[in-house]
This record gives structure tokens, sequence and C-alpha cells, in this order.
């Protein structure tokens, strides 16, 4: 159900306003490399800085210092980020510092070694990290920061399929907006996008989520789920891999009083008459027992939202699967 009045938003990311030069420049000044990411094939990405010219984007294979160890570990271990240097400290084991060999004329990294500290000694491990680097100017990055805006999900979709340091340039601008955590920023620009329920908007939310969020099991996808049901997208809703099926959010806000009516995806498709999301929501486990409450009622079940809205195919929906469920 379209939201009658805007909800507030929690930040303005640089794909809703262009970055004033003043505070451009004063954001660049500051900016520390922070934060960095790890993907799902266990590479590390962060950014250095290199004044006044731009950035380098870095991208190290952490599988070579840490065979046969998962994603979440990975993470859970501290990074501290030095000029040229790297360290990575564990719960449980020595620390491990990364050098970074660096081509000051050329902007680049040229090679990584890393050592392992062990009984107060340094003990070096010869074989060279792999790694990838590029220096990206802040001319191109403020470019992007157009682009972003005026470019239709085309651009984006091409850009990130193409470019390989993408990412990099998203990590610069969860830096210059403040945000230490990669998650916390893409968790933040997505619902920006879909909130305003522009399509194009929507369409590069969807581009961000499958090339970079589908596999993050810590992104909350509960903003990107009801944008697709606002949109009558089932087809993008089947390529999600749901983490937030039945939680219970905003969906409609009266504009006078102020007061708001919350439902669950399943909820807001049966309000919405979506029968055929309805049967989808509900073979994915989506739950019946409260999938909506306001001001002017408790919580209700998707039997009484079915009800309320004469929705009959959704009620035989619900009822087949209810009986279903009990005979399992």
């Amino acid at each position: 159900m379209k939201s009658k009045i805007s909800l507030l938003i929690l930040f303005i990311s640089f794909g809703f306003i262009s970055l004033l030069q003043t505070s451009w420049a004063k954001n660049v000044r500051t900016y520390t490399g922070v934060p960095y990411h790890i993907d799902s094939k266990h590479i590390l990405y962060f950014n250095m800085p290199d004044p006044p010219k731009g950035i380098i984007a870095v991208q190290i294979d952490l599988d070579q210092i840490f065979p046969q160890i998962s994603t979440e570990i990975l993470k859970q271990k501290t990074y501290q980020f030095e000029k040229n240097q790297i360290q990575i400290i564990s719960y449980q084991g020595p620390p491990i510092k990364i050098n970074l060999t660096s081509d000051e004329e050329n902007n680049e990294i040229l090679k990584a070694n890393y050592y392992q500290f062990f009984k107060g000694q340094e003990r070096t491990l010869l074989k060279p990290l792999n790694l990838r680097s590029r220096f990206i100017s802040f001319e191109t990055l403020e470019q992007f920061d157009q682009n972003f805006n005026a470019k239709p999900q085309d651009w984006l979709s091409k850009n990130l399929s193409a470019d390989p340091y993408m990412l990099n340039t998203l990590m610069f601008y969860a830096a210059i907006n403040r945000f230490d955590d990669m998650n916390e920023f893409m968790q933040n620009l997505i619902k920006n996008l879909t909130q305003n329920l522009d399509i194009r908007d929507y369409e590069k939310a969807k581009t961000l989520y499958l090339q970079y969020l589908i596999e993050n099991t810590e992104f909350n996808d509960i903003d990107l789920i009801m944008a697709a049901i606002e949109h009558a997208d089932l087809n993008f809703l089947k390529k999600m891999k749901f983490r937030q099926l039945n939680q219970i959010v905003i969906d409609e806000v009266e504009p006078r009083t102020y007061y708001f009516t919350m439902c669950s995806p399943l909820g807001k498709a049966i309000r919405l008459n979506q029968n055929q999301t309805v049967a989808y929501l509900l073979a994915q486990g989506a739950t019946t027992e409260k999938v909506c409450y306001s001001k002017y009622s408790k919580p209700q079940s998707a039997l009484n939202i079915a009800e309320t809205y004469k929705n009959k195919r959704a009620l035989k929906l619900i009822h087949s699967y209810l009986n279903q469920s009990s005979h399992s």
C-alpha cells in the first residue's frame, strides 16, 4: 500500500543529493579509507587515501592467509589500517601484518607480503598475496555521483558488471557520508531508493541487491521485499533470498493524523489483491498469524485481512495453506 506521506529519510545518500563543492572538499580532506568490506569470495576491499588527487582502490585475497575459513569468521577479525600496512587481529592465533609496497609515482600498489607475529617475533611468510589495485581520481568519483542521479538503471547495471572497482567507489561514498560499516550504508541506500516509489530508483535498488547483497546474510531485505510488492514485481521476488519475510513494518501513514498501518509482506500482498504473490509468500513460509495492525485494530491475521478486503481468492489460498500445514 503506498504511503500517503514520505517517511523520514535516515540519511542523505549520494543517490539523492549532489555533493556541494565545499562539502566535497571538506569530506575528502578527512577521508581515511574506512569502511572496508569482505565478500563471499573472501576478497578484502578497501581504499587508500591519495590526496589531493584521489584514492587507490585495493582488493586482496584473504584465502591465501586464512584457507578454509568461513566468511563470517573472517568478518569477526579486527582489521586495523595504517599507511601501507594492515594488521589483522584474531581472538585465537597470533596477529598478522600485511605490508603494501606502493608506487607513489603511478598511484598503485605493486605487491603485498604478510608477516606473522609469534612469541613476540616477526616471522615472514614469503608468498606474496594476490591483489589488484587502481587509482580513481576525485573527478571520476564526482562524475559517478552525478551519473548515479541522472542515468537510468541500465547504466548502473552495465558499470557494476564491467567495473571490478565499483564496490570500492561505493565504499568511498560510505566513508564521506560518515558510515563506518558498509552493511549499514547499503541498508540505508536501499531504503532511500525504495521508499520514494520511483520506479527508476527501485530498479537501481534491485541491481545493487543482485550484484552485492543477495548472498549477504546480514542484509535486512524487508524494504526491498515491500517495494517489490508495491511494484507488483513477482519475478524479482522469486529471485530474492528472503531474510526478513515476516517482519512487520510501516506500510501506510494517514496524512492528517499521522496514524499508521503496519504490515508484513504477506499482509501487504493481501491488501493489494496480489494473489499470485500471496501464494508464493505462503509457499516460502510466510506466517499467517499476525500480518497487520494499526491504531484502530489489534494485530490481525492473514484471514482477518483477507476478509476485511473481501479478497476471496486470498481466503481460499490461506485456508488451503492452513489445512495442508495442519496435516503435515
